[in-house]
């Protein structure tokens, strides 16, 4: 248990630290910059060398004054994944191992180092991001090869190892007396896993390749997508993540594949979309009028300025489609067959091409909202497949909601959503930017007005929530 703490104590802190650091970075970098400093998604997604001269001699350069040390910046980000590949091995036998402190420390301590480093550099020569981004790089990866190995090392060596590995040269490649030096089995396994890799990370993925290989957008659009992006999505990493695990757990613990929904899932099933889907139109609802002071306050005229506030907004329209297919897709994955999931595996890449689609034909219109309603498109053609799914599956008689009814939100919540947004969007117009105390004001009792009508229409949702925090502090 305290090593379940310690990981989220640190998911929490790093998540909080990294935040403040980028808003610190915000104030000393240009939009061109911050596009081109992402390369090292797609680079890191295969082949380092191969991606690297693709990305340097095939693909869109920068402006001339940043040529240089955008050359630096992906052979740099090239080379580092290669040093970080090398610790790997050490990282699943880790994992395997059960070294959980190992795990949070290397992780805690390559992290923050980059991002603070590469802050105190750009605040000290903010004409030199990309250099700054390269050190910072640089010693992350360093410090996470180093604190692995040495720490296997030192259990190797000592009296009481407890790993499979008696001696320092097992941790790296070695050739077997008697045995072929690629075993074709582990070959196999190992293409199978890269494949499916590969088309996870180009259905996760997909629309910053699509952005960097066709040029949908230059490098000052492409840094304002990535942050704003990333600053829309802590509801997603920080919230919808962790519930979506337990979710899965749970289900797959209480429901039997192929078998009725029982009545106490299909409960929690509907409390679940019934909490998530409010919790994504809380998100659309406030998110339309207080995107612009958010981003103000987090990257200052840098954000505002530019697109920046009509991307944020319809990333909250992509909030809400991501907290409702997360809790479907768990509940979907955790009760279907093995053919099922077979099945729903070929409708993703169905899926994926649509995105594609939608992706050219929306980036085109609309630039880099274009994206996000592509994102959008794709989230609503996940749902509705899972949607159906759910909705076919039997129930068992004691089941008295339809488990799916949990979409649909209460009659009082609903109508102080809308008044809550009608109120918000006119205190931005009148108030707002000229008080913007008065306007986050308004937004608060609106607020306090949503979470009354939740309370009143929901109290089994609020019953539940107090017996939860009442079981951690009792375990605590």
């Amino acid at each position: 248990m305290l090593k379940l703490y310690l990981s989220n104590v640190f998911q929490i802190t790093y998540r909080v630290f990294t935040f403040i650091i980028n808003a610190v970075i915000l104030r000393y970098v240009t939009s061109d910059v911050l596009g081109i400093i992402n390369v090292s998604v797609p680079v890191s997604a295969a082949v380092s060398a191969a991606l690297a001269g693709l990305w340097l001699h095939a693909l869109s350069q920068p402006a001339p004054e940043v040529t240089s040390e955008y050359r630096l910046g992906v052979w740099v980000t090239a080379a580092m994944v290669v040093l970080e590949t090398a610790a790997q091995p050490l990282v699943i036998l880790a994992q395997a191992m059960l070294f959980v402190k190992l795990k949070v420390v290397a992780d805690m301590v390559s992290l923050c180092s980059r991002v603070a480093l590469k802050a105190w550099l750009i605040a000290l020569y903010p004409s030199h991001a990309i250099w700054a981004y390269c050190v910072g790089h640089a010693v992350s990866s360093a410090l996470l090869v180093v604190i692995y190995y040495g720490t296997l090392l030192w259990h190797v060596r000592s009296p009481d190892n407890c790993l499979p590995v008696k001696s320092a040269s097992e941790l790296g490649p070695r050739l077997v007396p008697g045995q072929p030096a690629l075993d074709r089995d582990q070959l196999a396994l190992t293409w199978s896993f890269f494949k499916q890799g590969l088309l996870k990370q180009l259905l996760t993925e997909g629309e910053r390749y699509l952005m960097t290989a066709f040029h949908l957008l230059d490098f000052s659009e492409q840094g304002l997508y990535d942050v704003v992006a990333n600053l829309g999505s802590l509801a997603a990493r920080f919230l919808f993540q962790p519930v979506e695990e337990n979710a899965y757990v749970y289900f797959s613990r209480t429901v039997e594949r192929g078998k009725p929904v029982p009545a106490a899932a299909g409960r929690v099933l509907h409390d679940l979309l019934r909490a998530m889907s409010l919790l994504g139109l809380v998100a659309v609802t406030f998110g339309w009028s207080y995107s612009h002071l958010l981003l103000r306050l987090y990257g200052g005229a840098l954000l505002t300025a530019g697109p920046a506030v009509s991307l944020l907004r319809a990333q909250c329209a992509y909030v809400l489609l991501l907290a409702v297919n997360g809790v479907l897709e768990c509940y979907t994955f955790a009760v279907m067959r093995q053919e099922q999931i077979n099945g729903y595996n070929r409708k993703m890449v169905l899926l994926s091409v649509i995105f594609v689609i939608s992706t050219g034909i929306f980036t085109r219109l609309f630039g880099g909202v274009g994206f996000i309603l592509a994102n959008c498109v794709n989230m609503l053609t996940r749902i509705y497949v899972c949607y159906r799914f759910v909705a076919g599956l039997p129930l068992e008689p004691a089941v008295s909601v339809p488990p799916l009814l949990g979409l649909r939100p209460p009659p009082a919540v609903a109508a102080a959503l809308v008044t809550a947004g009608l109120l918000a969007a006119g205190s931005e117009s009148w108030l707002y930017p000229s008080s913007a105390a008065a306007h986050v004001a308004v937004g608060a009792l609106c607020g306090a007005a949503v979470v009354a009508a939740a309370v009143y229409s929901e109290p089994r949702l609020l019953q539940a929530v107090r017996e939860r925090v009442g079981d951690k502090l009792k375990r605590s």
